[in-house]
């Protein structure tokens, strides 16, 4: 009877049933811990693709970061400091004109709550303060013209009909137009060669006769040749800045470069990124390049280039990527030698930059991009 019981308890005579069921339920529960697992790696991951594109939305922001809206206004008011450091420093006369519109679009941006407002305000501000300067040297010169042309003394005995006189300033010197040789060639040379008067942003008329001088309307016909040429000028400097903003084709020689990613291209930094886009753009425009466009879209003041998960984002539109095409303008051999500290640390994380020089690169103009 002993030996029997000891048989029915030894480990072999056990009944296979019961050992079968508990491996089944061990089995079970790995597999809800499995899919547990599973479903905690998901919430960690989307949690970080969640924050990683409200990051770059603008939706989330880290400890002490500073808003966008920040950024624009603590920027906004530094160029305010340097517009007034500027005005002190080139327009001495008219810093006291200037000095209440700089004060009231400081208050303004202070109190802003979008940067449009900002920007509105910014772009008000460089309007009264392009006028107000403009009628500062304007004045300045005419005084400047006056003074000079009433020590003349060939003006004081001149007793002839009235001579009308045009003063065209051009920046560095200005040119001068008397038909009647009314004023002595020491004040001609004067009044062309004056830094003063070669500013002012107009041309000044004045009439010498018998009675003294008057700085009055003139001649018609000096007048309007004098108004075609500013025309033609204007044109000319129109033509210009639509070019140096990016509103306007660009052609000529420069560099087109293709960043590519590291073939695996799989890490974070084995990626090209919008901050790999900026840096050669910082580095092309550093040595002097005259305009750049990424993926076809025009580089201008106002663009952005974004990165939304796989997608780069220029001007609000998304462009090819690997490579990534950028085009420059510019001294081709400057151009290039600039990106090679670029090119060397693409390389250490295994991206690359191929960089061709070309005798024509042809920019597009800038439109206006948008989803």
């Amino acid at each position: 009877m002993t030996a029997l019981a000891y048989r029915r308890t030894a480990p072999s005579d056990r009944p296979p049933k019961r050992r079968r069921i508990k491996t089944r339920r061990v089995r079970v529960r790995m597999g809800e811990l499995n899919w547990l697992a599973l479903l905690l790696l998901a919430c960690i991951v989307l949690l970080f693709d969640s924050l990683v594109i409200g990051r770059q939305l603008g939706f989330i922001r880290l400890p002490g970061e500073l808003t966008q809206l920040d950024m624009a206004r603590s920027g906004s008011i530094a160029y305010i400091e340097l517009a007034r450091a500027s005005l002190e420093r080139d327009e001495p006369t008219g810093v006291g004109c200037a000095e209440p519109v700089l004060s009231a679009a400081s208050d303004t941006i202070a109190h802003a709550r979008s940067r449009e407002e900002i920007g509105r305000e910014l772009a008000g501000m460089a309007a009264s303060l392009y006028s107000s300067v403009r009628t500062d040297r304007a004045r300045a010169a005419t005084e400047r013209v006056a003074a000079l042309v009433s020590e003349d003394a060939r003006v004081r005995s001149y007793k002839g009909a009235d001579a009308y006189i045009l003063i065209t300033p051009h920046g560095a010197d200005s040119s001068l137009q008397d038909r009647r040789s009314a004023l002595s060639r020491a004040t001609v040379q004067a009044i062309s060669k004056d830094p003063i008067i070669a500013r002012s942003p107009e041309t000044i008329e004045l009439t010498v006769g018998a009675s003294g001088v008057s700085f009055e309307a003139g001649d018609p016909v000096v007048q309007a040749g004098a108004l075609a040429r500013e025309i033609d000028s204007l044109r000319t400097l129109i033509a210009q800045a639509r070019q140096d903003a990016g509103l306007s084709e660009l052609m000529g020689p420069g560099v087109t470069v293709m960043a590519y990613d590291a073939p695996s291209g799989y890490a974070w930094d084995e990626i090209v990124h919008q901050k790999d886009v900026l840096e050669i753009l910082d580095s092309l425009f550093a040595a002097g390049a005259l305009g750049a466009q990424v993926g076809g879209e025009r580089i201008v003041a106002t663009s952005s280039v974004r990165c939304i998960g796989p997608i780069v984002l220029v001007n609000q539109r998304p462009i090819a990527v690997n490579p990534i095409h950028i085009s420059a303008v510019g001294n081709p051999v400057a151009l290039e030698r600039a990106l090679k500290p670029v090119s060397a640390r693409f390389a250490r994380t295994g991206k690359r930059i191929e960089t061709r020089r070309e005798p024509s690169v042809h920019l597009s103009a800038y439109t206006r991009g948008g989803l």
